[in-house]
């Protein structure tokens, strides 16, 4: 096997390689037969041959970890305008850093092939160390790696709330609808690598959950008569883009993987008598599944079904019915 070293730069959430001036680098961290050197060719990861990806991370603890540090900043305001109508807008911005984390494999990846960080290409570099690599097909094996202190977050955005109300014959109404814009998610594994800002893409580092979404809209719309109530709830979260379309709007996975937009909707009835509330409700009242994503009916060399997405945002669970009853003391 020719020797051959191996430079990576970090570009928007994909590795390209270059191959340079023969070194045992490459051989040491990427001994294979069939499929190590076709991983590095000049493509994202998600387009590898090999399968692509960076393997799976072993992490061990660290006894020289200290505490984080956060500087948080808020600035609200509050208006009365027009007819019965309130608006309330507030800023943040919130900055931790010395983040307890796990580099991801991109910065290991980076930091052993980069002539940036490893100018010498010596495969005994503390990260090439952590690389392993099946040696008979070259695919990604696992990243050994450790928390650290190095990691930084900063997330802001503005929150905006709306409420209206009106008072109508022996009744009322009103309505409440709450926004979030997302001004920037960013992290950055350590101080020397650089930033990455996840807004509007579906992905983050460093584990935690960044914002992502460029912005959401919840709505709440309400009739109130004498005992009765009954609201209808909208929870709007728009399209989002995986993090494959920041390079390259045609790759896989920016083509089959990027989430559409996603509405949810709740409808609930009240009445209240004595010391008595009772609620009836219906969730998730048009039964929406979440979002399927990775469908590739021209995949080689068998289709690919699409896979229903999970997390926080979408409801698993579909329609689904509510009864309870509160009583004061």
């Amino acid at each position: 096997m020719t020797d051959v070293l191996v430079v990576a730069e970090l570009m928007d959430g994909g590795l390209r390689m270059n191959s340079l001036t023969a070194v045992t680098l490459a051989k040491q961290i990427a001994e294979g037969t069939s499929g190590a050197f076709d991983y590095y060719d000049n493509v994202t990861l998600l387009e590898q041959p090999t399968g692509g990806g960076l393997g799976t991370g072993n992490v061990t603890g660290n006894i020289n970890l200290r505490e984080e540090q956060a500087d948080t900043y808020t600035l609200g305001v509050v208006m009365d305008f027009h007819d019965n109508f309130t608006l309330t807008v507030d800023w943040y911005e919130i900055e931790i850093m010395g983040m307890i984390a796990v580099q991801t494999g991109d910065t290991t990846y980076e930091k052993c092939l980069s002539l940036n960080f490893n100018p010498t290409g010596n495969p005994n570099d503390p990260y090439c160390q952590g690389i392993f690599r099946n040696p008979s097909t070259g695919d990604a094996a696992n990243i050994d790696s450790s928390f650290t202190n190095s990691g930084r977050a900063l997330m802001s955005g503005v929150d905006l709330q709306l409420n209206w109300s009106r008072s109508l014959a022996n009744g009322g109404f009103s309505m409440n609808s709450v926004a979030n814009l997302n001004l920037n998610s960013i992290t950055q594994d350590a101080p020397d690598v650089d930033e990455i800002d996840w807004a509007g893409y579906n992905g983050c580092a460093l584990g935690i959950q960044c914002q992502r979404y460029d912005y959401r809209i919840f709505t709440t719309f309400s009739y109130f008569r004498g005992p009765w109530n009954i609201s209808l709830r909208h929870q709007y979260w728009p399209e989002l883009d995986n993090t494959g379309c920041r390079t390259d709007v045609n790759s896989l996975g920016c083509l089959y993987n990027t989430l559409p937009a996603y509405n949810l909707f709740a409808l609930s009835t009240g009445y209240s008598f004595d010391k008595y509330t009772i609620r009836l409700g219906i969730e998730n009242l048009l039964d929406e599944d979440p979002p399927c994503i990775g469908q590739r009916p021209a995949n080689v060399p068998f289709p690919l079904d699409c896979t229903h997405s999970g997390g926080s945002t979408y409801d698993p669970l579909g329609r689904r019915y509510f009864v309870s009853m509160n009583m004061e003391f």
